[in-house]
């Protein structure tokens, strides 16, 4: 974080800003996910906010009143995603933001930045995506635009060839890294990346380009 305060009070200076937009995407490793299963009470948002933290405390065996909740918009029939991040972390990133004289944007999750970027493309499949993050990865399985499993697993580099299936049917396979060569299937069809054609706009996707390379 002091690099980046260093780069960007730098860069202002450059460019004569007085307050550079600072946006946050946070990598597997800094988030929590968890779907809530499908009951029309999550409609009022104060049960959705008890049975979220109530499954968070259940699987994560951590103090759910640590982290700050956030959902992904509810569709009928299905799962609803939830993903939390430390307070301390957003404390953390707002004292940077201020420190650095920058105004705070926004803070997003990994999974929802991907996910909105790719959506055209994903919401036309069955099948399962993978974020790779490090020595981590998400590994969500979707339906048409509806995430309907997700799960955190370890990753090795260069094995990510050999674990995926021939599939089943229409089931696809998706790979997103900020760095492809390591997945070890860059020209594969299963790597996503922004450059690729699925609705690519290059004075858009520049932007995306830069964000993303800090996401892992």
């Amino acid at each position: 974080m002091a690099s980046l305060a260093e780069w960007i009070g730098q860069a202002a200076r450059e460019a004569r800003r007085r307050r550079p937009s600072l946006e946050w995407v946070l990598g597997a490793s800094e988030v929590r996910y968890l779907l809530l299963p499908w009951t029309p009470d999550l409609a009022d948002p104060r049960f959705r906010d008890v049975l979220a933290a109530a499954s968070f405390e259940q699987q994560f065996r951590e103090d759910p009143g640590l982290f700050a909740a956030r959902f992904a918009g509810p569709v009928y029939g299905h799962a609803q995603l939830a993903a939390f991040v430390p307070h301390a972390l957003v404390a953390e990133i707002g004292a940077h933001a201020s420190a650095s004289g920058c105004r705070l944007a926004r803070i997003e999750p990994a999974v929802a930045v991907v996910w909105a970027r790719f959506q055209p493309l994903l919401r036309q499949e069955r099948g399962t995506l993978l974020l790779i993050d490090g020595e981590r990865q998400l590994v969500l399985r979707h339906a048409h635009g509806q995430i309907a499993q997700v799960a955190l697993r370890p990753f090795c580099t260069g094995t990510l060839a050999a674990s995926l299936p021939a599939g089943d049917g229409d089931a696809a396979w998706r790979v997103f890294s900020s760095n492809p060569v390591e997945t070890g299937c860059a020209n594969s069809e299963a790597a996503l990346r922004l450059a690729d054609g699925h609705g690519f706009v290059a004075v858009e996707d520049a932007g995306y380009a830069f964000a993303l390379c800090g996401v892992y």
